[in-house]
């Protein structure tokens, strides 16, 4: 359960905020919008204030009516996968039925960007925030303790979110996909992910279900989150025959990485699944389509977009934070890790 204070209490002011620089609300004021007419100590002062309290500046001042302003802050590291775009649309739709209106950014992968984010969002003094994942800053977290408004965080499970968290367990995909490979008859599964952080908590729970299962240690090939998608999977697939030669089947941390890997295993004339088994993640429109089909890890992105609608619309009314919520997911077993023969 959450440990956030009720929503009675308040956000820091600037009375606060004044107060702790030792300074006039004036001054302050004055030290976060006309910064050339304070000296450079009391701005020094302020701004340590600022980092010490949370505080934001509204940039809605005297323009509200109403101390609701039916706007939602929403931010996803990227609207380039199909899985969030999916969960991001579905939430959306589920908020703007109620009458809320959603602000969207881009974290690109980088939770300082996400932190600049969120700063600038809580000026405008969303009614709630939806975060993609559970690894924020440590000012991220200050500034939303701070703002005391409803936090929901998607993709990702923990027992201990800022407030509510509705998602599912990376470690335990990435276990599940390890299992699922060797099941299927591989006994020298590797693995092929970006660096973001999902993606390499699924590459520990899967070098962590090798282990426990007595199996090889899986060689990885990691690439940059940023680097251009077109040519990964060719160049993933050349770089593990290179380190690892006798790997015999990849999971993968995305669809579209395995469907390209499928696409250079055709070209090298690797026999799939025979010689070469290969998982994706996501279960994304085109795997079903693939030559083979391709094999994957489901996640409902759209249900995790509705529930997390549902949860911060309620928190939103007033009610209590709900216990976090583990989805789950599921290995879809296709044509490209068949049993062999």
């Amino acid at each position: 359960m959450s440990n956030r204070p009720s929503r009675t209490s308040s956000a820091p002011t600037l009375k606060d905020l004044a107060r702790l620089a030792g300074v006039s609300p004036i001054t302050a004021s004055r030290a976060l919008h006309r910064p050339e007419l304070v000296a450079e100590a009391t701005r020094a002062r302020v701004a340590q204030a600022v980092e010490q309290s949370g505080y934001v500046p509204n940039s809605l001042a005297g323009g509200l009516t109403s101390r609701q302003t039916r706007l939602v802050a929403a931010i996803v590291p990227s609207i380039g996968h199909s899985l969030f775009s999916d969960m991001l649309d579905a939430l959306i739709t589920a908020l703007a039925a109620e009458r809320y209106e959603t602000t969207l950014g881009i974290s690109r992968y980088d939770p300082e960007h996400e932190e600049t984010w969120l700063a600038a969002m809580l000026g405008r003094r969303p009614d709630g925030v939806v975060l993609t994942g559970t690894e924020h800053t440590a000012r991220t977290r200050r500034l939303l303790l701070n703002a005391n408004i409803p936090v929901v965080e998607l993709w990702d499970y923990t027992p201990h979110p800022l407030d509510v968290a509705i998602g599912f367990s990376q470690e335990d995909a990435g276990r599940a996909a390890l299992r699922h490979l060797l099941a299927c008859g591989y006994s020298r599964p590797a693995i092929l992910r970006s660096d973001d952080s999902r993606a390499q908590r699924r590459g520990q729970g899967f070098l962590r279900a090798a282990a426990e299962a007595g199996a090889p240690t899986p060689a990885q090939i990691v690439f940059p989150e940023g680097s251009p998608q077109a040519g990964r999977g060719r160049e993933a697939l050349d770089a593990l025959r290179m380190q690892a030669p006798d790997a015999d089947a990849v999971f993968c941390s995305s669809d579209a990485l395995a469907q390209g890997v499928l696409a250079h295993a055709h070209a090298l004339g690797l026999a799939i699944p025979r010689q070469f088994g290969v998982l994706g993640f996501g279960d994304q429109a085109l795997a079903v389509d693939s030559i083979p089909a391709l094999s994957t890890v489901k996640v409902d992105g759209a249900y995790i977009g509705r529930l997390g609608a549902e949860a911060l619309i309620a928190r939103m009314h007033g009610a209590p934070a709900a216990p976090a919520n583990d989805v789950g997911f599921e290995v879809i077993a296709r044509a490209s890790t068949r049993h062999r023969p």
